[in-house]
């Protein structure tokens, strides 16, 4: 009994790993905390704290490094340099890096998930979805960010009819029904 659920849980990660690669689709870097300097906006609805350029142009040559080598670790250092950019900023409606973060914490989600690191990628994919809550960032297929990330991180918590209802890719729906029918026969 022990041995099949270790099976199952090595499977379900590799799954994630698998399924992670095939869709991503974006890159950015960031620096260290200690690095990061605040600067203000001025706009007609108030001053804005924006994102650092240079930790978002780190993090950005960190994701390229982490993709040219496909490790683990440079995808887990990546993830965590792109939230460091955005962290303790708000994004209100209107603020001018608004889509820059939302890519940075959507790439540190699948960066998350190709290092393996599955309960940060929750953590921040729920973090994404609570700065933006009626934005989304869509693949070339047009498919759903936030759907695909849940999709991949809550598939074996979802109904065949929930799983339907989402905007994800034919191939990763599809990949997602074989591996829930193989987890069940």
């Amino acid at each position: 009994m022990t041995y099949s659920l270790l099976t199952k849980h090595a499977v379900r990660v590799m799954f994630v790993m698998f399924v992670a690669a095939f869709i991503s689709a974006c890159s950015s870097t960031t620096k260290n905390e200690a690095n990061v300097q605040v600067n203000n906006h001025h706009t007609n609805n108030g001053y804005y704290q924006s994102m650092d350029g240079a930790c978002e142009q780190q993090a950005i040559e960190m994701n390229s490094f982490a993709q040219q080598s496909g490790q683990a670790p440079q995808y887990l250092a990546a993830a965590k340099a792109m939230l460091r950019c955005v962290k303790g900023i708000q994004f209100p409606k209107g603020h001018p890096d608004a889509d820059k973060a939302l890519r940075l914490m959507a790439l540190s989600v699948i960066n998350l998930v190709k290092g393996g690191d599955i309960d940060a990628a929750h953590i921040a994919l729920k973090k994404t979805q609570s700065k933006f809550p009626d934005k989304d960032l869509y693949f070339a297929d047009y498919s759903s960010f936030f759907d695909t990330a849940t999709a991949l991180l809550k598939q074996e918590d979802l109904s065949r009819h929930q799983l339907a209802a989402l905007n994800i890719s034919a191939d990763l729906r599809t990949e997602i029904e074989r591996h829930q029918y193989w987890l069940s026969h």
